[in-house]
């Protein structure tokens, strides 16, 4: 199973740009909470099965890509604190 958390990693990641970025329409029949927790939810579940995969080059794509999501999400929580505190 682990062999396979790379593929599953990057398919999470790969849905995570296409539902926040290219095709957000998909979201609209939701609640606004809940397509905000279904992305946060998709990119922290991505990060973490890229962690526990096995090694090879398709682990390394894919912590990169998600350690880059999860760096801009670190980077908007803190920016929207400094501005709710400004």
């Amino acid at each position: 199973m682990r062999k396979y958390l790379s593929m599953i990693s990057l398919i999470m990641i790969i849905s995570f740009i296409v539902f926040g970025f290219i095709i957000p329409q998909v979201l609209q029949p939701l609640p606004d909470s809940w397509d905000i927790l279904i992305l946060i939810s998709m990119l922290i579940l991505s990060f973490f099965t890229a962690i526990f995969s096995i090694k090879g080059r398709l682990k390394t794509i894919t912590v990169l890509l998600s350690s880059l999501g999860i760096l801009s999400l670190i980077a908007i929580t803190i920016r929207g604190f400094i501005i709710m505190t400004g």
